[in-house]
């Protein structure tokens, strides 16, 4: 009888407990916002990352793709929100749009526009290609040890 109580006990305990691991998880965490629209500068294929600013930092926080749709140029990306992956969208912070190279010889490119996060859900943004930043290839030094 007192084996009965104490699994008895010990299964009221793990009951217990499960409310609030899954609370201390963030169950369920807050959705991603969409952000979409035309892009000027793109070309369909091309990845769209978002980049997401808090502060100092910045946290990748989606990525999405370029399309062509109809004859126009549109993207689409998921943000995920700063309940999904710590330092990503919470209410202020900035997003910024990086699109990727069209080839290993080029680099990507930074969107001129920003959004701001405003919550999750959709929103349209357009958005024009800025300058192609430059290709930074490391270069080897060797040592000058004195020997030889």
């Amino acid at each position: 009888m007192k084996r009965r109580l104490v699994g008895a006990g010990i299964a009221a305990a793990a009951m217990l407990a499960l409310p609030s691991a899954a609370l201390a998880q963030g169950v369920p965490p807050g959705p991603p916002a969409t952000i979409y629209g035309s892009i000027s500068g793109a070309s369909a294929g091309q990845g769209v990352i978002a980049i997401v600013i808090n502060g100092n930092t910045s946290t990748v926080c989606g990525a999405g793709s370029v399309v062509s749709d109809s004859g126009s140029t549109v993207f689409v990306v998921d943000v995920v929100s700063d309940s999904q992956r710590a330092g990503c969208g919470a209410n202020g912070r900035t997003i910024r749009f990086y699109v990727t190279p069209t080839s290993p010889t080029t680099g990507g490119r930074l969107a001129n526009e920003s959004a701001t996060w405003t919550g999750a859900g959709p929103k349209q943004q357009a958005l024009t290609l800025g300058a192609a930043l430059s290709i930074v290839k490391p270069i080897p030094f060797v040592a000058s040890d004195g020997t030889g």
